[in-house]
């Protein structure tokens, strides 16, 4: 008795090699003519259970997620996305599935079956979402799910496989049901058919749990957890899927898988770093890169949201089993784990952004922002009506610092042309000294410290960290009176709200650097990356400044930065960023 679809392959081997031994295998077809296959239609069960959250949700939320994507496992998720579906169609309702979509084959999944600290994660990040139902598919994942569900109150979450009342009894008073599956039935059943003297060996036979044989269905609903006519409403459903009325999309889900459409030509994954891919900086546009060769090229593209740094692996990891042809890593943060994975994997192709290639397999894509910094001090020189401006990191690395450098410099190269005296807070290049976060993701931390630099009374903020900058915009808009400079983006569109203060933006376009990286892997005459760097610098367009707020300065300052952007394109104007990693040496 093997159990498990991931067993299949030994199963099937050793049934070859030992006709004379009987098999029987968990969640999996028959492999052979000593092989009873045992399989469970959970999907008809995950149906009942997608119409039971869909009636007891208070939030019009409702979620699942796998441990691996494999049929075992998307059964179930295919059903309760069907339940939740026809319970819509019957009320009028519009409740939503998180985690899954059967249409686009497309769900989340912790990409394993043991870690309870990914099943919590992924369920809090949907009750953030506002589900307050969740379904973990996923073995003793789904007990992180449960604990997470049981912290956060006025939630439910399904048990799947056994009755989690019974089998998790520490999670009963937040188990709304449980999806089903009876093996212990079928194992006992086929026990006793080998006992029988008149068995001739299973001829390569399947069982098939179903509603009409006890095989599946749903353990008790909570008491009160729904309207008693739902549960009358349950028993009929219930009949209409054994008669053949009621469809629960498993079947058309395998038909489309076996006829799929043409795969794409290459599969692009993004892992991000901690700031996640709506942080309106380095993430959000390295995507946008992978969406734009999406919708021109198109690839098959997709991204994995890094909530700690021990996620970087395990993302990486499963690009690498999914069958990437290229993984783009996003930030300094990842090269210890892009640079192991990628010597590893010699023939899986690697990008990072924000770092130099790490081996022949590892393209490099890096940006001068110590350019585009510079043009950004000295508009801010140029805009300061107290004569003091500020800028901070989130962590100290070179990545940040190459802002702070750049935009002190160009502080600086204002008060050398304008005789003027405006002094900069945050940074001291010669010092190597200045003011950092500790983190990319606190606004709260953003607005604590743009709110220091005002009350010492710099009217211009730029902070290179990340959503952590977004709580110093927040800060300077209700200040009023003062500027904001947005950096990786032009946060006049990636953070509209802010629109009013941002003076301008230090821009680099990772976006064109993906998107050329992509389309470099899809050439047909690419042999490899041969560990080359990607340099964005104004030159070649790949940093610059967005367009200044109007009125913030005068229009001979706006002459003055495209002379400037020459002088340093022609390498007469210098940033200061070569000098200050001489002087780290």
């Amino acid at each position: 008795m093997t159990v498990g679809f991931l067993l299949a392959d030994d199963t099937a081997k050793f049934a070859a090699e030992n006709p004379d031994v009987n098999f029987a295998i968990v969640d999996n077809s028959s492999l052979g003519p000593n092989v009873r296959g045992l399989t469970f239609a959970t999907d008809q069960a995950g149906f009942l259970a997608g119409y039971v959250a869909a009636a007891a949700t208070k939030t019009g939320k409702v979620a699942t997620f796998g441990g691996i994507n494999i049929p075992t496992v998307t059964i179930f998720m295919v059903g309760f996305e069907a339940g939740v579906k026809y319970y819509n169609q019957q009320k009028g309702t519009n409740v939503q599935v998180l985690g899954w979509d059967t249409a686009k084959n497309n769900g989340v999944f912790a990409g394993n079956f043991e870690s309870t600290d990914d099943g919590r994660r992924i369920a809090e990040e949907f009750m953030s979402e506002g589900a307050d139902i969740v379904m973990p598919v996923a073995g003793p994942v789904g007990l992180g799910s449960a604990q997470a569900v049981q912290e956060h109150g006025n939630a439910w979450v399904i048990g799947v496989d056994t009755d989690w009342t019974i089998s998790a009894a520490q999670y009963k008073d937040i188990v709304l049901t449980s999806v089903m599956k009876k093996m212990d039935v079928a194992v006992y059943d086929t026990i006793k058919m080998v006992m029988d003297p008149n068995f001739k060996g299973f001829n390569g036979e399947n069982y098939v749990g179903t509603l009409a044989n006890d095989g599946v269905d749903i353990a008790p609903v909570a008491a009160g957890a729904v309207p008693a006519d739902v549960l009358k409403e349950i028993e009929t459903i219930k009949q209409g899927i054994i008669d053949g009325k009621i469809d629960t999309g498993w079947d058309a889900y395998l038909k489309a898988l076996e006829s799929p459409e043409p795969t794409p030509t290459l599969k692009v994954g993004m892992v991000t770093d901690m700031g996640g891919i709506d942080d309106k900086s380095f993430n959000a546009t390295a995507w946008k890169g992978v969406e734009m060769a999406i919708a021109d090229l198109g690839i098959d593209g997709s991204y994995l949201e890094s909530q700690q740094q021990t996620d970087y692996a395990t993302n990486i990891t499963q690009y690498i089993n999914q069958g990437a042809n290229l993984i783009v890593t996003v930030g300094f943060l990842l090269a210890d784990d892009t640079a192991k994975f990628a010597a590893e994997n010699p023939d899986v192709n690697f990008a990072i952004v924000d770092n130099s290639s790490l081996g022949p397999n590892v393209r490099g894509l890096t940006f001068a922002t110590d350019q585009a910094g510079f043009l950004a001090g000295y508009v801010a020189a140029a805009a300061t009506k107290t004569g003091k401006v500020a800028t901070f990191g989130g962590i100290n690395i070179p990545t940040v610092t190459i802002f702070m450098v750049g935009f002190e410099a160009g502080v600086k190269y204002y008060n050398q042309q304008k005789g003027t005296n405006v002094q900069v807070l945050g940074w001291d290049t010669a010092k190597n000294n200045g003011v950092f976060a500790g983190n990319f993701e606190s606004t709260d931390d953003g607005r604590r410290i743009a709110e220091e630099f005002m009350s010492e009374g710099a009217d211009i903020v730029m902070p290179v960290a990340g959503p952590v900058g977004l709580g110093s915009a927040q800060a300077v808009q209700e200040h009023g009176n003062a500027w904001v400079i947005g950096v990786d983006t032009d946060w006049t569109i990636s953070a509209a709200q802010y629109k009013d203060i941002v003076l301008t933006s230090v821009m680099k376009k990772m976006d064109v650097a993906v998107y050329d990286t992509i389309k470099m892997v899809m050439d047909p005459n690419f042999k490899g990356f041969n560990g080359e760097n990607y340099v964005g610098t104004l030159a070649n367009d790949g940093v610059d400044i967005a367009p200044v707020a109007a009125g913030a300065v005068p229009a001979d300052v706006l002459k003055e930065i495209e002379t400037i952007k020459q002088g340093i394109i022609d390498g007469k104007i210098d940033t200061g960023w070569d000098a200050y990693l001489a002087s780290l040496q």
